[in-house]
């Protein structure tokens, strides 16, 4: 060892001895980011001499380990083999750890000793809290690239070890782990250059990431039109309306992303940069230098799903006929987006008519498996007797009028997409323990098999019960329920939201089309905002269906509307004469546009004069 690796290794020495007798260690002594550590190490309770590299892991851990990481394990498997070749005959160690600090893959080179291998076997955990100082605990706590060399470990046990570590992000920008190499440190050549290598691969996972979303609109971005298709490029998936599906975080860091996110804003291609669908069509065929919110312009590069795609300047993400434009954008629908493309199962909650299945094909629309199948099951409408062979399908002749060649079920028809369990609140409690092993396995069985299939799927669930209550009255398993209950969100009924108004016109917009869509007679109006809608979105469908029908000289009048609706109006003291009734509507109409005249006539389908007259013959003051 030279001289000035002598002094180096004195120096640390020095200030370790400094650190532990509580003493303040001279900056240039020892990187900052490392005394850091070591601080935050000794405040999670731990000491130099604990043994925490090598002790065991139990095949419960593992087991749930494998369970809980499968889905980036599908991205990092790839990039592990390709590492294995070029580092195999070497004496790194190389392992992906996950957010929580826990080793899901490894592999070691030829020349790597048995105590480099153990130090990152499957399932240890080297979260900094776990075993101090680290490159990949240092890594997951302040989410960028580390170098730990020797001496600079926490751990006495881990200071015969180099390490460099670069963590991963997912397409939402969130942690999903760290990818680490590790080799005895042989205090000759300090210099670890393994890490540019390591964030090579690791912009290549999560770039793969975010192509599997498979938005309506790719973009590239890139300072310089040559390197939009390169792999330092920024990437950014949207949807069909323009909502920001993922990005990887060069295009998050290009672009400040996280800005927006941080201040509530929706992330669309509208509140990035200043475009609209000409702009896309042309990037479609060259980088085109477009200018951003921010100020800065970049070039960009689009990829479009069909050439008919264009996103309009100033539309926003939407979910037909489940909410408002500002229930769209609220943090709670961003949210359910975001834990679907990560591979965590959503429970949807809400009446019957609310809307539910809508929004799990939407979520399959835009998650990472969009372009495989929707298999939607009612969990309620299918006979006891046929939803096991529904479910998990069967072999030829499993039992007396098995179709011939048997049947693949739904679970299985559903791999590589989405599997939609409407009602499962009504599952029969014997199928809920099969249904969890499946999901627990990622495998079905056939009836009449003993062969297991493996499956891969992305998991929706919605029932219009409480769960809970089932669960307490004996009808659900609970280790089902939390299975399923990755995300969870309750889709209000209609007579509770806000946007009822926003809803009609649009509903009314669908029926009609190609031509446009009649008006609503105030009477007409009037009752449909007074009903209480049992059916929900799906009741309100129906009856603006018929009004169009039966609409006379483009107008929609109370009488051409369900009974129920009619016989409400009849009934309601508010509605008892025709004067009552255009009196009401003026009223809703009036409150639902917190008092525009103009903005509650053009609602009403009436001129601003004619409102005025209407408000004077029912004695309204504005």
């Amino acid at each position: 060892m030279n001289t000035t690796g002598l002094q180096l290794d004195h120096q640390l020495l020095e200030a370790r001895q400094l650190f532990e007798e509580g003493r303040e260690v001279p900056p240039h002594w020892v990187r900052g980011e490392v005394v850091r550590s070591w601080h935050r190490s000794r405040e999670s309770g731990l000491t130099p001499s604990d043994k925490r590299l090598f002790c065991s892991v139990s095949r419960q851990e593992l087991r749930e380990l494998s369970e809980q990481r499968e889905a980036i394990l599908r991205y990092i498997n790839k990039d592990m083999d390709h590492l294995l070749k070029v580092f195999g005959g070497t004496d790194w160690v190389l392992a992906f750890i996950e957010v929580q600090g826990r080793v899901i893959r490894s592999f070691r080179g030829e020349r790597a000793g048995d105590e480099q291998a153990r130090a990152l076997r499957v399932g240890l955990n080297l979260n900094e809290t776990a075993t101090g100082t680290t490159a990949p605990g240092c890594a997951l706590t302040e989410q960028r690239p580390y170098i730990v060399r020797g001496g600079e470990h926490f751990l006495e046990e881990a200071r015969n070890f180099s390490c460099a570590a670069v963590p991963t992000f997912f397409p939402d920008g969130t942690l999903a782990g760290v990818l680490n190499a590790s080799r005895h440190d042989d205090r000759q050549n300090r210099n670890i250059n393994i890490l540019e290598t390591l964030a090579l691969v690791v912009r290549t996972i999560e770039n793969r990431m975010v192509e599997d979303l498979k938005g309506e609109v790719r973009l590239a971005v890139h300072y310089t039109p040559e390197l939009t298709n390169s792999p330092v490029r920024g990437l950014l998936h949207f949807d069909r309306q323009g909502q920001l599906l993922g990005a990887n975080p060069a295009a998050r860091q290009l672009l400040n992303i996280s800005n927006l996110e941080s201040e509530g804003m929706p992330v669309t291609l509208e509140n990035l940069f200043t475009t609209n669908g000409i702009h896309l069509q042309r990037a479609a065929r060259e980088p085109v230098a477009l200018q951003f919110k921010d100020g800065s312009q970049l070039y960009v590069r689009a990829e479009l799903q069909s050439a008919r795609t264009v996103i309009p300047h100033h539309q926003t993400a939407s979910i037909k006929h489940v909410g408002s434009n500002a229930e769209l954008i609220s943090p709670l629908y961003q949210r359910a987006l975001k834990a679907f493309c990560g591979d965590v199962p959503v429970l949807i909650n809400g009446e019957t008519g609310t809307g539910k299945d809508v929004l799990a094909r939407w979520l399959h629309r835009n998650g990472p498996l969009g372009r495989g199948n929707f298999v939607g099951v009612n969990c309620a409408s299918i006979p006891e007797t046929l939803i096991e062979s529904e479910l998990f399908g069967y072999e030829d002749g499993a039992f007396t009028g098995a179709r011939r060649g048997g049947m693949a079920g739904k679970i299985e028809l559903a791999s590589e997409g989405t599997l939609f369990l409407d009602e499962i609140g009504d599952m029969p409690l014997d199928m809920q323990s099969r249904l969890l092993r499946a999901l627990q396995d990622r495998e079905v069985t056939r009836l009449g098999s003993s062969r297991a299939r493996a499956v891969s799927f992305s998991l929706v669930c919605a029932t219009h019960r409480s769960l809970h209550e089932q669960i307490q009255k004996g009808l659900f398993r609970e280790d089902l329920y939390y299975r399923i209950n990755g995300l969870q969100l309750t889709l209000p009924p209609l007579r509770d939201r806000p946007d009822l108004e926003k809803l009609i016109d649009e509903i009314l917009r669908e029926a009609a089309a190609p031509s446009a869509p009649p008006t609503l007679s105030p009477a007409a109006h009037a009752a449909l905002h007074a009903y209480n809608w049992p059916g929900n979105i799906r009741e309100l469908q129906q009856a603006l269906k018929l009004g169009v029908a039966l609409a006379e000289d483009d107008c929609i009048e109370l009488n051409h509307l369900p009974s129920a609706l009619r016989n409400q109006a009849i009934l309601s003291p508010a509605a008892q004469t025709l004067a009552d009734q255009n009196k009401q509507a003026i009223i809703v109409a009036l409150r639902k546009h917190d008092g525009n005249v103009s903005a509650a006539a053009r609602s009403l389908g009436i001129s601003r004069a004619t409102f005025y007259r209407k408000m004077r013959l029912s004695g309204l003051d504005r």
